[in-house]
């Protein structure tokens, strides 16, 4: 959580040891800006990452209902198969 809000890829600007309003909003403007892009970047890759895991998990789920269920279908199949034969 800590480095949710730092700046992208450590993108930042220098501030100089004089005091000079241009320096100190070019400071101010380009860190924020960073921090909304890494948040923003941050933000999409934990969202998309946790849409994935859902994804995988209910496909695990599908899987494994089919792979129980299978089995019976087939038998039945083969069951309604020789009923025809039969009849």
């Amino acid at each position: 959580m800590r480095s949710w809000f730092s700046p992208w890829k450590r993108i930042s600007e220098e501030r100089g040891n004089k005091w000079n309003f241009e320096d100190f909003a070019g400071f101010l403007l380009i860190g924020l800006i960073s921090r909304i892009i890494g948040f923003a970047i941050r933000t999409t890759i934990i969202f998309s990452g946790l849409v994935a895991l859902l994804l995988n998990i209910l496909a695990g789920l599908a899987v494994y209902v089919l792979w129980i269920i299978l089995p019976v279908i087939i038998i039945g199949m083969l069951v309604f198969g020789a009923t025809l034969l039969i009849s």
